[in-house]
């Protein structure tokens, strides 16, 4: 802050915009990226946001209308609650876990429609059977994404591998 005196007495005054100097801005990281600064093909982020995305396509769309996004956003939502639930989100145990959360939806909202189409209806217990079949492959694959993310919490992570390599779980002390 300055001081500038007026009338006699000492002011405070603030910083006028020409007074201030613009920050330098932080350069952008240059691995995985080209000369102009784009990113180069094989990058890690590229690979990355590209498993993200095929997780997102199995989890169901943000444009979805209706039902389907009404389905996609449970399944979202099981999805983020499960994971945090586990010991570990390697990117196999995401994957499985996006079936999983898929079916765990569809057996919502099955469930749903039978009970709106009246649970004594024909056509409510046609949509329970559906339900129950969502709910059966739902439990299935919870069982085996649980195997599957303690085998990955439990192994011995790779020495400098790049993020796109799985290390075999087996050690090399069973000989």
């Amino acid at each position: 802050m300055t001081v500038e005196r007026s009338h006699g007495k000492a002011r405070p005054t603030l910083p006028r915009a020409s007074d201030l100097q613009p920050n330098e801005t932080a350069a952008k990281p240059t691995a995985g990226r080209t000369s102009h600064g784009h990113f180069a093909a094989g990058n890690a982020v590229g690979i990355g946001a590209r498993f993200t995305a095929t997780v997102r396509k199995s989890l169901g769309s943000k444009e979805s209308k209706g039902t389907a996004l009404v389905v996609a956003r449970d399944a979202r939502r099981v999805f983020g609650h499960v994971l945090a639930s586990l010991p570990s989100d390697a990117p196999p145990v995401r994957a499985l876990l996006a079936v999983y959360a898929r079916h765990q939806a569809l057996h919502a909202y099955y469930s749903l429609a039978a009970e709106a189409a009246g649970l004594d209806t024909e056509r409510g217990l046609e949509l329970l059977v559906v339900a129950d079949r969502q709910s059966q492959r739902a439990e299935r694959v919870l069982v085996t994404v649980h195997d599957i993310a303690r085998v990955h919490a439990t192994a011995k992570p790779a020495a400098a591998s790049p993020p796109w390599f799985v290390a075999n779980a087996e050690s090399e002390d069973d000989s």
